[in-house]
Order: structure tokens, then C-alpha cells, then sequence
């Protein structure tokens, strides 16, 4: 009897396990979506940093119109891409960027085809007469800052610098050639600001230079300008 009920527990055994390693017959996803997020002010596509620059919430309303929302991030060229959605209808949000969330577009996304959905946001600050030059040992930026939403309040504004990557911005910069946090203030806006980075660059080293600004927002963001390259 007992080798009996051996056997019988190693059958029951050799079921389950048999039956965990059954294949998935289900295909993956590899419905795409993509986009742009334009700057209202420029027209062109905002620049952010990378990574965390700004995310995009997906949610799929083919059967709910509260399902779970989903988030992937959004690219520094300010374009979005995911390649692993399944068949559906869904919802989709630019979120947690230095802009004025968009309303929402809905889009249908099927099985190895892509669905591009633009959105056109109101960026917090803008910038204006842009120039990032090396000077002596040092780098000089001078740009104009304009506020577009009146009721943002007015938080700092930084010019990251660094030489390990072109990714430059609050995830990448170097302490020694990077300025700390400045206060915004109404007089600050509208005119030429000017900054001279610390003399702290290694000659024959190539640096990425941007500034950046921010108002108080939830996700903390700051408004970007272009990285400039610069050989020291």
C-alpha cells in the first residue's frame, strides 16, 4: 500500500509539472505607439532630458472606461514609442513633464501596426536668445527666459554641464563646471541673463552644455534648451 500511494503521489506530481510547462499559446504584444510632444510656443518638439524627462499613461478602455493605467517613459527629442501593446482601444496622457498636461486622445493600437498620436502642450518657460560659448577657460551661457502659464509660480534655474555624455541635464552633470540653483524672481524674465560657469574645465575635454528653468510643478521638472557641445 505504501508503494502504492508513492507512486500515485508521483504521478500527481508529474501532472502538475507537466502541466506548469505547458507552451503559451498566447502571441505577444507588438501593437506600436508613437508620437510627438510639440511645443506650442515653437512648434517644435520639446526638449526634455533622458531618462525621466516626462512619461506617457496609457489605458486600455476596450472593455472599462477605468482600467488600471500603465506608464512608460518619453524620449529627450520629446517623442514617445512603445512596441509591445496589445490589440485595443486606448487612452493616452503625456504626464509629469514641464508642460501643461494635455487632454487626453483616444487611438487604436493593432497587432503589428503602429498608431501615432501627436500632442501640442504649453511648455511652463520658454527660452529665447540662446548662446552657450566657450570664454578663456570658462563657458558663458546668456538666454531670456519667458513664463507661459501666469499662474506657475516661479521656482530656479540652473546650467548643467558635464563631459561624460551628450544626456546632460539633472540625471547627468558635473558638480565642478555646473552652476547650483538660482531663484527666479519677475525681473528675471524677459531680459538677457548671463552666466559664467565655473573655471573648472579640463582643456582638451569635450563638454555638453544646456540650461535649464522650472516653476513650481508636480513633477519638478525643468524646461530645457539644447545641449551645446563644446571642445575646452
Amino acid at each position: 500500500m505504501k508503494k502504492k500511494r508513492i507512486l500515485s503521489l508521483a504521478c500527481l506530481f508529474a501532472v502538475i509539472l507537466f502541466s506548469s510547462c505547458e507552451i503559451d499559446n498566447y502571441d505577444e504584444p507588438d501593437g506600436i505607439l508613437t508620437g510627438r510632444i510639440i511645443d506650442a510656443i515653437t512648434g517644435n518638439p520639446v526638449l526634455t532630458e533622458q531618462p525621466q524627462g516626462f512619461r506617457i499613461r496609457y489605458e486600455e478602455i476596450s472593455w472599462s472606461e477605468t482600467p488600471t493605467a500603465q506608464f512608460f517613459w518619453g524620449k529627450a527629442d520629446g517623442t514617445f514609442n512603445n512596441n509591445k501593446l496589445f490589440t485595443g482601444k486606448y487612452r493616452i496622457t503625456p504626464v509629469e513633464g514641464a508642460f501643461v498636461t494635455p487632454d487626453p486622445k483616444e487611438t487604436d493600437v493593432s497587432s503589428g501596426k503602429t498608431a501615432t498620436v501627436d500632442f501640442t502642450v504649453t511648455p511652463y518657460i520658454s527660452f529665447s536668445n540662446v548662446s552657450i560659448v566657450k570664454e578663456g577657460n570658462s563657458v558663458r551661457a546668456t538666454f531670456t527666459m519667458s513664463r507661459n502659464v501666469e499662474s506657475a509660480a516661479l521656482q530656479d534655474y540652473r546650467v548643467f554641464a558635464t563631459a561624460a555624455a551628450p544626456y546632460v541635464g539633472t540625471q547627468l552633470f558635473d558638480n565642478d563646471v555646473s552652476t547650483v540653483a538660482v531663484g527666479i524672481n519677475e525681473s528675471n524674465l524677459d531680459v538677457p541673463v548671463s552666466v559664467l560657469l565655473p573655471e573648472n574645465f579640463v582643456s582638451g575635454k569635450t563638454y555638453y552644455i544646456r540650461v535649464g528653468a522650472r516653476c513650481q510643478n508636480s513633477s519638478s521638472r525643468y524646461n530645457m534648451t539644447e545641449a551645446v557641445k563644446i571642445q575646452m
